[in-house]
């Protein structure tokens, strides 16, 4: 039997088209435990947010729509573990590294509210400065499309992560890939899987293209020195959004 669709396609695919912006300091100093799930459900409620906003708002929806856009899939299990995802995230936070050496501690989630399908969310009002009225220099702008194609945390984390730097070339420690990935216990050898899936991931799902080559010292892998660009010229709407 075919699915009944219940939702516009082009309105589907306006969504999944949207840019969403946060600031740099949020996408490459926010130490945080998502998964690839409440990653992806942090941007799409990124991605209703407009830049001029005074505030943060209530965004309405349904758990079906957010499963059509996100791409999570259909059917009852579908839907229980994306609403257990969101009930997740309001329990869930991330702290920042600041300049001045101080850290500070934040949420992703204000309270939600769901019955029956239906759903009133908003991001947390400390998310407010690194996502409204941010200036050049300061602030990231990644393709939503982009991150629902990506079913892995390493793979998202790290095209976020890249999209973050102006430059073509991109280099980041040992150090600083560990802690990217919640691995600074496991040796490299071990890190290195995780990171290799990622840019694999991240080369065949979305319109970037990551090469990378490690930096030694002696024997010991110390950096990497990854290179990023874009897969074709894209077409984009008034506001920036991607058509195609």
């Amino acid at each position: 039997m075919n699915q009944i669709n219940l939702f516009d396609d082009d309105e589907i695919r306006s969504q999944q088209n949207k840019l969403i912006t946060k600031s740099t300091e949020l996408v490459q100093k926010a130490r945080h435990a998502l998964s690839a799930k409440e990653l992806t459900l942090i941007d799409f409620m990124v991605s209703k947010v407009e830049e001029t906003d005074e505030n943060l708002f209530f965004v309405h929806t349904t758990i079906a729509e957010i499963n059509e856009v996100c791409k999570f899939g259909h059917g009852g299990a579908a839907h229980v573990n994306t609403e257990k995802a969101l009930l997740n995230l309001t329990n869930k936070g991330f702290w920042l590294l600041l300049d001045d050496g101080a850290k500070t501690v934040g949420r992703w989630l204000d309270q939600p509210y769901i019955k029956n399908g239906e759903a009133r969310l908003k991001l947390d009002s400390n998310l407010a400065p690194y996502l409204l009225n941010l200036v050049d220099g300061k602030k990231v702008k990644s393709y939503f499309k982009d991150i629902i194609n990506l079913k892995s945390i390493h793979a998202k984390t790290l095209y976020e992560r890249l999209r973050s730097y102006d430059e073509d070339q991109v280099y980041m420690t040992v150090t600083e890939i560990r802690e990217m990935y919640n691995k600074e216990t496991l040796d490299w050898y071990r890190v290195l899987p995780y990171l290799r899936k990622a840019k694999d991931d991240i080369n065949k799902n979305t319109t970037m293209l990551v090469e990378y080559e490690t930096s030694k010292d002696g024997r010991t892998t110390v950096g990497v020195l990854f290179t990023k660009k874009e897969k074709k010229e894209l077409i984009m709407d008034e506001e920036g959004n991607v058509i195609t």
